[in-house]
């Protein structure tokens, strides 16, 4: 849908003007509507953007396009670019600055839903929810193969204990996982308050029966979890990513999987996305979802109205 929403005015000052590349919630929509008009790209590809992108004073985008130089270039009158959501790893954030762009983003507007999804993810593995279904829908009835394991007396391993990191935490030990964590950012009386026991990242790689990652993606992240670290851990161990793609090496948890020695990986991101034909997706032990973490009607809600307070701030 490409389409233009603009109030008449008799008011000789332009009204700021607001690109939105792709859909969001309509309470975001609403709230920038208030002091801004707004042009819906949804439909328009990224040439099209191009143009479009040329006298509008902010850019509110998510993940589907690189918002790299060219696309800032395009925007000579661009005075802040949005995201709806968390990770940037898609905006050139640092000649954003250069040009004297404002980049946004809504950190923790989605900690829940992500947290919550991670959770998911984990039963999903350990229940082995998805082949199980899969069985069903080829008109099986078969209890036999689908033999689980509890999460309960399971030790979990949180990479990052942040705000989503703790969530998790607090959901897990509420299901009657012992929680461990590495985050060299928290203090062991913070992670104590938690009832979380901070680690070295080898003693949790080496300990944990289901390591969860969210962490961002840096130089110090990409491939944290390789061959080397994969081999250390648990035979029959799985590895949930809802933090960003990259910072597990997709295919030494192939070969680790197909060797029989991890049990299953679930994750909401990958190191490319969309991620084409991936050979991981062939086998049951593995559970991918779309990047959906933050995608909930409550966190959306809350990103788009965040958004439109924001942005506000600096055009309106």
């Amino acid at each position: 849908m490409l389409r233009e929403k603009r109030r008449d005015s008799v008011e000789e000052k332009r009204r700021p003007r607001i690109l939105v590349t792709e859909p969001i919630d309509p309470a975001g929509i609403a709230g920038f509507e208030e002091y801004a008009d707004v042009t819906l790209g949804f439909d328009a590809d990224r040439e099209r953007l191009l143009k479009l992108v040329a006298d509008h004073d902010a850019l509110v985008v998510r993940t589907k396009y690189q918002i790299d130089r060219e696309f800032i270039d395009h925007g000579p009158r661009l005075k802040v670019i949005a995201m709806n959501g968390i990770g940037l790893n898609h905006i050139d954030v640092d000649y954003a600055k250069e040009k004297g762009i404002a980049v946004l983003n809504v950190p923790d507007a989605s900690n829940d839903s992500v947290a919550e999804l991670t959770i998911g993810l984990m039963l999903g593995l350990a229940r082995r929810i998805t082949p199980a279904f899969a069985s069903v829908r080829n008109g099986e009835w078969i209890k036999g193969p689908f033999v689980g394991t509890e999460l309960k007396d399971k030790t979990l391993g949180i990479i990052a204990l942040g705000k989503i990191g703790s969530r998790v935490a607090h959901i897990a030990q509420a299901i009657g996982m012992k929680v461990i964590a590495f985050d060299p950012f928290v203090t062991p009386e913070a992670a104590a308050r938690m009832n979380v026991t901070l680690v070295s990242l080898d003693g949790l790689i080496e300990q944990a029966d289901v390591i969860s990652i969210h962490a961002p993606l840096t130089k110090d992240t990409y491939h944290l979890l390789g061959a080397e670290q994969l081999a250390k851990m648990k035979k029959g161990s799985f590895i949930v990513n809802a933090g960003r793609g990259g910072i597990v090496d997709e295919d030494a948890v192939y070969e680790a999987l197909t060797s029989g020695h991890l049990g299953g990986f679930a994750c909401d991101v990958m190191e490319t996305e969309p991620p084409g034909k991936n050979r991981l997706f062939d086998l049951p032990n593995v559970l991918v979802t779309p990047h959906i973490g933050g995608s909930t009607q409550e966190a959306q809600r809350r990103i788009g109205l965040r958004l439109a307070a924001q942005i506000k701030e600096i055009i309106a």
